[in-house]
């Protein structure tokens, strides 16, 4: 393990932060939030790095340090006020490092040490509009206090950055262009929250336990098209280097917790040229990572078990082992791959088709789970997860499927095809075509927004989903539908990876319409 002594430069600089408005989204999705913290407003920081030294065979070198040449109120340049230390752990070149026994300054100026972080080297970040639709592929992120009122906020695709000297409660996304945003929190008291969606709240009510580190991550579109990099600033004035997709950034096993932010997207067709290295203060790196051997691993202080993920892709550890073929876990049966260990969403290649199953709906997350049976231990196979759109007036309860249609006439002139009903007019069938029963008169809409479409309670599914339950599952199929906003699981489910034109008037999972792909 190497050790490397971290020079931290304390700067005194001003920056004023304000409140948002309750309602922050839906007056600020497309402007730039009047809460966030914008660099263009502060001095530019100038960043140098000392030169190092070597003692005994033990590298010990400053890391880059951050130098205030801010104006004071007489105009003159005023030097940094003192230099914090601590010790650089980089086990290897695979996992990322941290930083430990941080020593800060007595007078530390947070807001200068914010200001000077290197937030506003990144820019507007780097996402042109999309190619298919045109939209700007963006996230919108609120820190907020634990009576769920907004602090700061920005938006990934402006030079601002979300700040609150006093830490936060609880992280809020919410988000533009085809995508879907996972992200969870360490707090100070609680641990690790639940995994959200953008547009979820925790809730965490305790003023207390503040966000010490996050994960955030993206799938669908926009994480085909570009890579999630975060930013954080420590309350110690510990500034920290930019994670990515889903990795660890923050601190964990201490007393601070995270007080400035920055989300960017960045093209993956451009490299990323800021520090991406050191994500944490702590012993040592907590989260997965992927070793010289392209393999993915977890690292920890000690040896972990729990579910992790990595690329957006479903891993299970085992007393730090990550395990693979066939186990049981949290009362479900999976199949890890046993290659990479990962999650294997579709059984129906390594299973063969199957003479019952159970259908699993949670409102929640929006999942469609078919379940297939494990012998006398029920139905507890993930065999396969469908995205779905749901709507408030979807019944919960436990059902059965009683009757099917290839095409019918919902209302107005709304059709839809591979029908299977399961309770009065609640019915699991495919996305909307309008004015007749014709494969080419789809709603494309409905289609690239699964995620925000709501339904008059039915079950709606892309046209290959629904044609495979309509074939495959027997009538009298069960129909389990819940709310359980604790998991997303068994199996976390897909997103749209590739929008079609508004103009297509086709779903291109529809098996009648391959040929026109």
């Amino acid at each position: 393990m190497q050790l490397k002594r971290f020079s931290i430069v304390f700067a005194s600089a001003l920056m004023i932060s304000s409140s948002l408005p309750p309602d922050t989204f839906a007056a600020t999705i497309k402007r730039n939030v009047t809460a966030s913290v914008s660099p263009e407003a502060t001095e530019t920081a100038e960043s140098t790095t000392e030169a190092t030294e070597s003692t005994n065979g033990t590298t010990e070198s400053t890391a880059e340090t951050v130098e205030s040449t801010s104006a004071d109120n007489t105009g003159t340049n005023t030097a940094p006020d003192k230099v914090g230390t601590g010790d650089i752990s980089a086990p290897s070149d695979h996992i990322p490092s941290t930083v430990n026994n941080v020593t800060a300054p007595s007078n530390l100026d947070l807001d200068s040490v914010v200001a000077k972080a290197g937030f506003e080297k990144v820019g507007n970040g780097n996402t042109n509009p999309e190619p298919v639709l045109g939209e700007t592929q963006m996230v919108h992120y609120v820190l907020r206090n634990a009576s769920e009122q907004d602090i700061s906020a920005a938006e990934s695709n402006t030079s601002a950055y979300a700040y609150s000297k006093d830490g936060f409660n609880n992280l809020f996304l919410d988000h533009s262009g085809i995508g879907r945003y996972y992200f969870r929190t360490y707090n100070t008291k609680s641990g690790w929250s639940r995994w959200m969606n953008s547009k979820e709240n925790e809730n965490n009510t305790d003023p207390e336990d503040k966000v010490q580190a996050v994960q955030i991550r993206v799938k669908g579109y926009t994480g085909v098209r570009s890579d999630l990099y975060y930013k954080a600033v420590l309350s110690d004035g510990t500034v920290l280097d930019w994670a990515k997709n889903g990795q660890t950034l923050g601190t964990v096993g201490t007393d601070k917790y995270i007080v400035a932010l920055k989300l960017t997207l960045w093209d993956k067709q451009t490299a990323f040229s800021e520090p991406t290295k050191v994500l944490m203060e702590a012993p040592v790196y907590e989260g997965t990572y992927l070793d010289a051997d392209g393999q993915v691993q977890y690292s920890s202080a000690n040896a972990y078990t729990g579910w992790a993920f990595y690329n957006n892709d479903q891993y299970y550890f085992k007393d730090g082992a990550k395990q693979k073929g066939w186990q049981y876990i949290d009362g479900y049966k999976y199949y890890l791959d046993e290659n990479t260990g990962a999650v294997v969403k579709d059984l129906e290649p390594i299973m063969g088709l199957q003479s019952s199953y159970q259908i699993r709906f949670n409102k929640a997350s929006m999942t469609m789970h078919i379940m297939a049976k494990d012998g006398n231990n029920g139905y507890i196979i993930p065999y396969k997860t469908f995205m779905s759109t749901n709507g408030p007036a979807t019944p919960e309860g436990s059902f059965k499927t009683y009757v099917k249609y290839r095409w019918k006439i919902m209302h107005d002139n709304i059709y839809c095809q591979f029908l299977s009903r399961f309770k009065d007019g609640y019915i699991i069938h495919s996305l909307i075509y309008y004015d007749k029963g014709d494969p080419n008169k789809l709603d494309s809409a409905t289609y690239n927004y699964m995620d925000d479409a709501r339904s008059d309670g039915c079950l709606r599914l892309r046209a290959g989903d629904a044609a495979w339950v309509y074939y495959n599952t027997p009538m009298g199929t069960p129909v389990i539908v819940y709310t359980d906003y604790s998991t997303k699981g068994p199996v976390e489910k897909d997103a749209i990876e590739q929008p079609i034109p508004a103009s297509q008037t086709f779903d291109p999972t529809d098996p009648l319409m391959q040929g026109n792909n």
